[in-house]
């Protein structure tokens, strides 16, 4: 990873980040439950990560003013008599089943689902006439971060490691040239056995926008985004690796995303926009 994007005239930098370190290095000496290096991270990390339970929810549940109720999903917000807000939401069972359904009011409510899931229910909160004033900007603007992932075939003497954790911490910057603006983290492919891949999670600058809209016919609300739209990040990524690839003499691997597909473009690792800032 750094190596050859160093040999190929690219910068590398760290990548922020909020694992304790200290943490893996007792998960490697066999001391504590593996958690970056016991292959956990879309779900979250079980043990080493400063996550908000070890962070700002550990702080607020100290002043114990604090509930934290899991398995609800709100289904609507809508002013309250008076003043306030009326919330409703369903209690389910962890297989998803309904088994309860709670009204609660409250004088704020802050919405902090992510970017898909606070869009969606704003977008159909004002569609449905519950919150009518919100800004007409609500789920406008949402991009997927120009995520694409792509693997690359190392030589046999360019080894990556058995023992590799969840959590990248390097990236190629290549995001100050103008024809191909990107951030790629070289991740880790926690395999548990060498692979001889170096794997990439580039960030592009992909311009490429969609938006939530509310779908009457069904009562949900709808992503417009289309896997089309990643090419023009595809494009920037191939511009930076086909330079690595030709100075290394190496190729992409085919069989990473799909059956002979090069390029991770299906997914997205940081979904932003659909509500956003000074909009």
């Amino acid at each position: 990873g750094r190596k050859t994007a160093q040999r190929s005239g690219f910068t590398t930098a760290f990548v922020p980040n909020v694992y304790d370190f200290e943490y893996m290095k007792k998960e490697a000496a066999g001391q504590v439950t593996k958690s970056g290096l016991g292959g956990e991270v879309i779900y979250g990390n079980n043990a080493g990560k400063k996550s908000l339970d070890k962070t700002y929810l550990a702080q607020a549940a100290a002043t114990g003013k604090l509930t934290i109720t899991t398995l609800h999903r709100v289904t609507k917000v809508a002013p309250a008599t008076g003043s306030g807000y009326s919330v409703t939401m369903e209690q389910i069972d962890e297989q998803g089943n309904v088994v309860a359904t709670k009204v609660v009011t409250a004088d704020r409510v802050f919405f902090a689902a992510g970017s898909v899931g606070t869009s969606k229910l704003l977008v159909s909160m004002k569609a449905q006439g519950h919150l009518p004033n919100l800004s007409s900007q609500v789920g406008e603007g949402w991009g997927n971060n120009g995520n694409i992932m792509v693997g690359r075939a190392n030589h046999m003497w360019d080894a990556t490691g058995s023992k590799q954790a969840t959590i990248p911490t390097m990236g190629i910057d290549n995001w100050a040239d103008p024809t191909a603006p990107i951030f790629a983290e070289i991740a880790p492919l926690p395999a548990g056995l060498e692979t001889y891949v170096s794997l990439y999670l580039a960030i592009t600058k992909n311009p490429e926008r969609a938006r939530f809209q509310f779908n009457s016919g069904t009562g949900k609300v709808d992503l417009t985004w289309a896997q089309s739209q990643n090419q023009k990040g595809i494009d920037m990524a191939k511009k930076v690796l086909d330079k690595i690839n030709q100075k290394e003499g190496t190729i992409y691997r085919t069989d990473l995303f799909g059956v002979y597909k090069t390029w991770g473009d299906d997914f997205t690792y940081h979904p932003l926009g659909g509500v956003l800032l000074n909009k």
